[in-house]
């Protein structure tokens, strides 16, 4: 749900109000609105933003640093901004070093051709007007006359590359047709030296980074709130309305109606001139959720999406259930749903708070799934109504057949099941719409759409009742039940206006709604399609394992037995562990997709709020 909002307004003299708003500041309740252009092109406003985001770039950037064992935490630093620099002197060493590291790297895969030799060696014969040059060319365009002179000596071949070295006597010089080579003044193994001691300090250089990122987090931290407390107030106060040659500011912002009785003891004791109002439809008031335990697990989901705006309705409770229930059915997998529940189990023994939310709904999708893995009879792609267990061997036994074997007939009630999961959240999105029209514009807005709900469910209703051999639409309870929505439908989606212009849009929205619903009811099959193929997959890989494994010969060896046996277990993880991470992708997209699309469309979800963002202190 969202939470009840109030808009105070404040009339402050100036010398008075970075005080009054530091007291603002400690209750942290209210969200701000912003007005003056002040901040606009405020340079130290400006360079405080920089700063907050380049310490907030380099906690991101410790944070993802692998730190490995050995490396002890550097807690020298209490200073935020001496990590910052600290941090930026490591990296611009480390690039250097990596430059360097590239130079030698080149000139090292030059020389390597060449083999280990003396460079002073090459500069006396240099000075005495004896010299080497080194060529390299294809080996089919190497000319034999080249060494038939005895100054041409081959050195080396790469695949179709060869490489030769030409001796030339003093004042001698002779043109060859190849490429020639320039190499660099130190022998390999100095090269080899330089890599060493290069690649040495980088790897110092970084175990001092994950020192910081063992160490240092927390001073950051600090100076990340600080530097925000430093923007956000900055920000207030340069975004203010003045008037009266810039001796009153005006301030206005929101707060939570639970939240205002603090704020009115503190505006009492201050003195300040303010006024309080309730928000009107017009208005962009920021949202702040309210919802239980259960419900708060799913609004990392709705959020994906969008806010709601303030004049809507959260769908967050009501999304919550069916993203679960839609979860568990495209996974479908008793053994993987087990699988989730354990591991998220796990993980929260070790977890921080922040974490835990995440990894309980991790838990609740596993156990989603467990349940629907059992309904359909799936446990690690083992199809469990094939096998004697008590209960599924009862009900295969009781209603499966030769023809229609019990496998089939499961399949059959979830597909039913599918679309009638999809019918009955596409019937209740359009009573959530009913609901939110009538709290923007009255109740009359939301019949035409009342209409439509009632005129699918009585027309369900009818049809199931009435006998096959009748005509389901031909009975008279039926005809006035349909003709009262009809009407509703034909001329009450735009009331106050022209019968004829209700007429006419009542024929589009006809049309709209037939065709989109047809097919917002046909994506719902999806939901049956998903967990099939995952049941099919997890069958598949089961097959293969036993039937490449599985010794032929009733003799085997014991030794052939192991082997198969681990041939069989590597297959299994493998090919589970693919179907997981296929199956559990597309169980979390596709219902997404159900929710954002076919959902939010028939609950007639518009979006667009703007987030609670309460002026408050960072530092505690």
């Amino acid at each position: 749900m969202i939470a009840k909002m109030k808009k105070y307004s404040f009339l402050i003299f100036h010398k008075e109000y970075e005080a009054f708003l530091e007291k603002l500041r400690e209750l942290g309740v209210m969200h701000i609105e912003l007005k003056g252009e002040g901040a606009i092109d405020n340079a130290e406003l400006s360079e405080n933003i920089h700063l907050n985001k380049q310490l907030k770039d380099v906690k991101k950037a410790l944070s993802r640093r692998i730190v490995k064992e050995g490396v002890s935490a550097n807690t020298s630093f209490t200073n935020g901004m001496d990590v910052l620099k600290h941090y930026q002197e490591l990296v611009a060493e480390i690039e250097t070093l990596q430059q360097a590291l590239q130079r030698v790297d080149k000139d090292f895969q030059i020389n390597q051709p060449w083999g280990e030799f003396s460079h002073a060696t090459l500069k006396k014969l240099a000075e005495n007007g004896n010299g080497l040059k080194f060529y390299t060319c294809a080996s089919s365009k190497f000319q034999p006359a080249w060494e038939a002179d005895g100054t041409v000596f081959k050195i080396s071949s790469q695949g179709s590359t060869l490489n030769f070295v030409q001796v030339l006597q003093p004042g001698e010089n002779v043109e060859i047709d190849a490429d020639p080579v320039r190499l660099a003044d130190k022998s390999l193994s100095e090269l080899s030296a330089e890599k060493s001691k290069l690649t040495g300090s980088i790897k110092e250089k970084n175990k001092a980074l994950d020192g910081l990122a063992l160490g240092a987090m927390e001073a950051l931290q600090d100076a990340i709130n600080q530097t925000t407390e430093k923007v956000d107030f900055a920000t207030v106060v340069l975004g203010s309305e003045k008037e009266a040659e810039d001796k009153l500011a005006i301030l206005e912002g929101w707060v939570p109606e639970k939240e205002e009785a603090a704020l009115t003891d503190m505006l009492k004791a201050s003195g300040v001139y303010y006024e309080d109002r309730k928000p009107t439809i017009y208005e962009n008031v920021p949202v702040l959720l309210k919802n239980n335990a259960f419900t708060r697990l799913f609004e990392v989901i709705s959020d994906l999406y969008s806010k709601p705006k303030y004049s809507e309705l959260d769908l967050t409770p009501y999304l919550a259930p069916f993203y679960l229930l839609f979860f568990g059915f495209c996974f479908s997998d008793a053994g993987y749903g087990l699988l989730f529940v354990l591991a998220a189990g796990y993980f929260k023994l070790k977890a921080d708070k922040g974490s835990k939310g995440m990894l309980t709904l991790v838990q609740l999708l596993g156990a989603s799934t467990v349940l629907f893995g059992l309904l359909g009879g799936v446990f690690f792609g083992i199809e469990l109504y094939n096998t004697r267990l008590p209960i599924y061997s009862s009900i295969a036994d009781a209603y499966g057949t030769t023809e229609r074997p019990i496998t089939s007939l499961v399949q059959d009630i979830m597909f039913k099941a599918s679309l009638g999961l999809g019918l009955f959240q596409m019937l209740f999105g359009m009573f959530l719409k009913a609901a939110k029209l009538t709290k923007q514009a009255g109740f009359k807005y939301a019949i035409s759409t009342l209409g439509w709900a009632f005129l699918i469910i009585v027309s369900g209703v009818n049809y199931a009742m009435v006998s096959p051999s009748g005509a389901p639409f031909m009975n008279v309870p039926y005809m006035i039940a349909a003709g009262i929505c009809l009407f509703g439908i034909f001329f009450m989606n735009s009331p106050g206006k022209n019968p004829f212009i209700n007429f006419g849009a009542g024929l589009w929205d006809t049309y709209n709604t037939v065709v989109g619903g047809v097919g917002d009811l046909l994506s719902y099959v999806r939901l049956f399609a998903l967990g099939l193929a995952s049941g099919i997959l997890g069958l598949v890989f089961n097959e293969l394992a036993t039937k490449m494994f599985t010794p032929s010969d009733p003799e085997a060896t014991i030794t052939s037995l192991i082997v198969g046996f681990i041939g069989m277990l590597v297959v299994l993880i493998a090919g589970h562990a693919i179907n997981i991470f296929m199956s559990g992708l597309g169980s979390m997209v596709h219902p997404l997709r159900l929710t954002f699309v076919e959902f939010y469309k028939n609950a007639g979800f518009e979006g667009g709020g703007l987030p609670y963002n309460p002026f408050r202190k960072q530092i505690k």
